[in-house]
C-alpha cells in the first residue's frame, strides 16, 4: 500500500507540472521527417516549370535549406527524449566466490525510477540473490525524494531540461520558418529574373531585328542619295552593338537558369520553359497595419521572446540555490532471507549555504543578462518597425518606376514613329531614327525590370511583415498564429 501512494503521488507530481512544459505557438510548419534528408540526384528538368511548381521542388531538394530540416529534426529528437521522465532497466551477474569451497553467487533484478518536472525522485527495486543451492534472499525498495526549497518546481534540474528542450523546439521551428521564407524568396527572385532575362532576350532580338532593317534602309537611301554614306556606317555599327548585346544578353540567359536549376535542385544545363510571368497588380499599402501585423508575427521578435525566458530561467535558478536545501525523503524496504523484514523512513533534510558570494554574484549576474535581453528586444521592435517602413518605401518607390516606365514605352513608341516620318520627309537623318530605336528598347527593357522589381518588393514586404510568402502566393492570406505549437510527431505535451 505504502509503495501504491508513493507511484501515485509521484504522479500526481509529474501531471502538476505538465501545462508548464507545453508549447504556446505554432508557427504553421509542415510535418517533416528523416526522409527528407535521403541523398537525392539532380533529376532532369521538367520541360515546362512554373513558379508554383519551383518551390515545393526547391524546399525538397535544395542541399543548403536540409541543415534547418536537420536542426528541426534533431531538435524535436531532443525534445522526445526529454519528455521521457522515467527509466526501466534490468540487471543480474553470475559469479564464484570461495577459497576452499566454491560457492555459485547469482543476482537479478530491476528498477523503476522517474523523475517528475517538480524535482520529485521516485525510485523502486527489486532483487533476488542467490548465494549456493539453497539460499536465496529477495529485496523490495522504494525511495522518494522531493525538494520544497532550492531546486524545487520550476528551479528544478528535471524542468530545466525539459523546459530547454522544449525552448530549443520552438527555436528550431522559428529558424526552420526563417529559413523557409528566405529560400521562397530566393526562389521568386530567381525565377523571375530568369524569366526577365528572356524577355530581355526578346526585346534584344526584336532591337536587332531593328537595327538590321535600319541598315538595309540605309543602303537603298544612299543609292538613291538621299542620305549620306556616315548615315549608313551609323547604322551599321549600332546593328554590331546590338548583335554583341544580344550575344551577352543570351549568355545571361543560361547563367540565370543555372543559377535557377541550381537553387531547386535539378540538373544543370537544361532549359525548361519557364510558364509563370508577372502580372501587374498594383496594391495600396496600410504602413501602420503591417507594422501591427510585423508586431505579431515577426520570427524573430518570437525568438527575443524565447531568449528572455531563458535569461529568466538561470535567473530563477540563481535565486534558487541561494535558498536552504529542504529535502523531504521517504523510503520502505521489504527483506525476505528466512525471515520477512520490513522498513520505512520519512524525514526532512536541511542544508543553508552561509555567506556564500559565488551565489550572490551569480544572482546578479543572472540580473544583468536579462536586462541585457530585455533592452535587445525593445530595439530589435524598433529595428522591425524600421524594416517594414523601409520595405513599403521600397514596394511604392518601385510602383512608380513602373508607372514611368510605362509612359516611358509610350514616348518612344510615338518617338520612333516621328523620327521615321521625318525622315521620309527629308526633315531628320537617319540618326534620329536609330536614337529613337535605342529609346524604345531601353524603355521596354525598363518596363520589365520595373514590374519585376514592384512584384519582388511584395514579396521581400511580406517577409518583412513575417508573412508567410508561400501562402501568399498561392493567393490566400495566412492564418494567425495558433495559440499552441504542433507537437512533435507522437509526442504528447507532458
Amino acid at each position: 500500500m505504502v509503495v501504491v501512494a508513493v507511484v501515485a503521488w509521484a504522479l500526481v507530481c509529474a501531471v502538476a507540472g505538465a501545462d508548464s512544459v507545453r508549447p504556446e505557438w505554432s508557427v504553421g510548419q509542415e510535418q517533416i521527417s528523416s526522409r527528407d534528408l535521403q541523398v537525392i540526384v539532380p533529376p532532369a528538368a521538367p520541360a515546362t516549370l512554373s513558379l508554383a511548381d519551383a518551390i515545393p521542388l526547391a524546399l525538397r531538394q535544395n542541399s543548403g535549406f536540409r541543415r534547418s530540416v536537420q536542426g528541426l529534426l534533431g531538435a524535436r529528437s531532443n525534445w522526445s527524449v526529454a519528455q521521457q521522465r522515467w527509466a526501466l532497466e534490468a540487471f543480474g551477474s553470475v559469479s564464484r566466490v570461495g577459497d576452499g569451497d566454491r560457492v555459485d553467487e547469482s543476482t537479478a533484478g530491476a528498477s523503476f525510477s522517474y523523475v517528475a518536472v517538480t524535482g520529485a525522485g521516485f525510485s523502486v527495486t527489486a532483487e533476488l540473490d542467490r548465494l549456493g543451492d539453497e539460499d536465496d534472499e529477495r529485496t523490495l525498495t522504494a525511495s522518494l525524494r522531493q525538494p520544497l526549497l532550492a531546486g524545487s518546481w520550476k528551479a528544478s534540474a528535471s524542468y530545466e531540461q525539459v523546459r530547454q528542450a522544449r525552448n530549443a523546439y520552438r527555436a528550431a521551428l522559428l529558424s526552420f520558418f526563417v529559413a523557409r521564407q528566405a529560400l521562397i524568396e530566393q526562389v521568386v527572385s530567381a525565377y523571375l529574373r530568369a524569366v526577365e532575362q528572356k524577355q530581355l532576350v526578346a526585346i534584344q532580338d526584336a532591337s536587332v531585328q531593328l537595327a538590321e532593317q535600319a541598315v538595309r534602309d540605309a543602303e537603298v537611301r544612299l543609292k538613291e542619295k538621299v542620305i549620306n554614306e556616315i548615315d549608313l556606317t551609323r547604322a551599321q555599327l549600332r546593328l554590331s552593338r546590338e548583335q554583341t548585346s544580344a550575344v551577352g544578353q543570351c549568355q545571361s540567359q543560361q547563367d540565370g537558369m543555372d543559377q535557377l536549376l541550381l537553387l531547386l535542385g535539378l540538373r544543370v544545363g537544361d532549359m525548361p520553359e519557364l510558364v509563370t510571368t508577372v502580372v501587374y497588380a498594383p496594391e495600396e499599402l496600410d504602413g501602420e497595419a503591417l507594422t501591427a501585423q510585423a508586431m505579431e508575427w515577426r520570427p524573430d521578435l518570437r525568438l527575443a521572446d524565447l531568449s528572455l525566458e531563458d535569461r529568466r530561467a538561470v535567473l530563477r535558478i540563481a535565486r534558487s540555490e541561494r535558498l536552504p536545501a529542504l529535502d523531504l525523503f521517504a523510503g520502505w524496504t521489504q527483506q525476505r532471507n528466512g525471515l520477512d523484514e520490513r522498513n520505512w523512513q520519512v524525514g526532512l533534510e536541511l542544508s543553508a549555504p552561509i555567506l556564500s558570494q559565488p551565489l550572490r554574484e551569480a544572482v546578479r549576474q543572472a540580473q544583468w543578462d536579462l536586462l541585457v535581453s530585455e533592452q535587445a528586444k525593445e530595439d530589435l521592435k524598433q529595428q522591425v518597425v524600421a524594416d517594414v517602413r523601409s520595405q513599403v518605401r521600397a514596394a511604392e518607390s518601385a510602383r512608380a518606376n513602373v508607372g514611368i516606365a510605362e509612359q516611358g514605352v509610350e514616348v518612344s513608341n510615338r518617338s520612333l514613329q516621328i523620327a521615321h516620318r521625318m525622315v521620309e520627309e527629308g526633315l531628320a537623318t537617319n540618326r534620329e531614327v536609330l536614337d529613337a530605336q535605342d529609346d524604345k528598347r531601353r524603355s521596354e527593357s525598363q518596363l520589365v525590370s520595373s514590374r519585376i522589381d514592384y512584384y519582388l518588393a511584395l514579396v521581400r514586404l511580406r517577409v518583412a511583415a513575417g508573412r508567410d510568402v508561400m501562402s501568399a502566393l498561392g493567393g490566400g492570406e495566412p492564418p494567425p498564429p495558433a495559440t499552441e505549437p504542433t507537437q512533435p510527431e507522437g509526442q504528447s505535451s507532458s
